[in-house]
């Protein structure tokens, strides 16, 4: 390091009577300082700048760990959705397969009947339009299980079709459980992370005026080296010759031209997004919440009402066999009672599967049990 200090004599003699006399003498006031060691730089602060600055990175990343965990959560809910209305989707198809069978012998026993004369060609067109519009129900349900697998597929991280071979044998739809615990208010907002995200964020905003307010006052900065050195290059190799270096620096923008006010103003407003950002994300998901337990306490009675449904549709069937086989009704009668089982056991299927979706929501809107990971000290 090469430093130099005009009006000062570093070589450490006066200099000889005949030059003080001359005005023009020229005195070394120039320095050679050789170190091998570190460099370092302290900081104080009087404002705390650098704490609020600490402190505002801190609430950002436990922010962007929430986002990470609402992430989590809502892919973890569309996971669950589709995997529900692909397995109803395949029920679905099942049904209207069976009913496909019992309506094509209705149109063939309509049409022998037609031919006889017994009947007019009406019934005919009209089974028969029955029959198409079932094709075209199962041909839609056909397209929502492939449509449905790939998305399953994607959702889990793999390519469309692989997981086809998995799903093709039917399973029942997952109910939930009978009793869902949901807390209060407080709790969920302790729960949701979202909610914590908003709040992180708030924090983050709230220390950046700090850091902007800090900027009002001055700065005191210590540049010191730390090592082996001295005045000569031999110094360098000589561990007696430890030396310590210690540079003061003082710096205060107090002739800003307002542009420190304008950081705290602008810091200010950040601060009032965060705040409206965190009430609306507060108040949707309370909102949120309340519409999924209406939701899930309406496809209770809903499902109530279809098992009652279905359980008449089955009593029909039978006794439409009975009188069947007593020769009191024809195949046709039986068959279009046997469809209206089978639609109220689609019908049952259906309501079973949006049970567990409005379920799947009032978990989605609670944050499925989410806490805040506990910080190690």
């Amino acid at each position: 390091m090469q430093g130099r200090l005009p009006g000062l004599d570093l070589q450490g003699g006066a200099p000889p009577p005949s030059e003080q006399t001359n005005p023009d003498a020229e005195t070394d006031d120039s320095l050679s300082f050789y170190n091998v060691g570190l460099n370092a730089n302290w900081e104080l602060e009087f404002a705390g700048g650098s704490r609020r600055r600490i402190e505002a990175s801190n609430a950002q990343a436990a922010a962007t760990v929430a986002n990470a965990e609402d992430a989590k959560v809502q892919l973890t809910a569309q996971v669950a959705s589709t995997y529900v209305n692909l397995r109803e989707a395949q029920f679905r198809a099942e049904q209207f397969e069976a009913q496909i069978s019992l309506q094509e012998e209705i149109l063939a026993l309509t049409y022998q009947r037609y031919q006889r004369g017994a009947l007019p060609l009406f019934p005919v067109g009209t089974a028969n339009a029955e029959l198409e519009m079932l094709k075209s129900q199962l041909a839609e349900a056909e397209a929502d299980i492939a449509v449905l697998s790939d998305a399953l597929a994607i959702l889990t991280g793999q390519v469309p079709g692989s997981v086809d071979a998995a799903l093709t044998t039917a399973h029942s739809i997952p109910m939930p459980p009978e009793q869902v615990a949901i807390g209060d208010p407080a709790s969920l907002v302790a729960r949701r992370p979202d909610i914590r995200a908003a709040e992180r964020s708030l924090a983050a905003s709230t220390a950046r005026i700090g850091v902007a307010e800090a900027a009002r006052f001055p700065k005191l900065s210590f540049t010191g080296i730390l090592g082996l050195g001295g005045s000569s290059l031999d110094d360098v190799v000589d561990v007696g010759e430890f030396s310590a270096l210690a540079i003061p620096r003082l710096q205060w923008n107090f002739l800003d031209f307002g542009r420190v006010d304008a950081a705290i103003d602008q810091a200010g407003a950040a601060r009032n997004e965060a705040v409206a950002n965190y009430q609306q994300t507060v108040l949707l998901a309370l909102q949120d919440a309340e519409r999924a337990l209406a939701r899930f306490g309406q496809q209770r009675v809903a499902l109530a009402a279809s098992m009652q449904i279905k359980k008449q549709a089955d009593v029909a069937a039978d006794l439409n066999r009975q009188r069947f086989a007593a020769g009191a009704i024809s195949k046709a009668e039986l068959n279009r009672a046997l469809r209206e089982q089978q639609q109220a056991s689609a019908d049952l299927v259906r309501a079973k599967s949006a049970l567990t979706l409005a379920w799947i929501a009032l978990q989605k809107s609670l944050g499925l049990g989410w806490q805040e990971p506990v910080r190690v000290q």
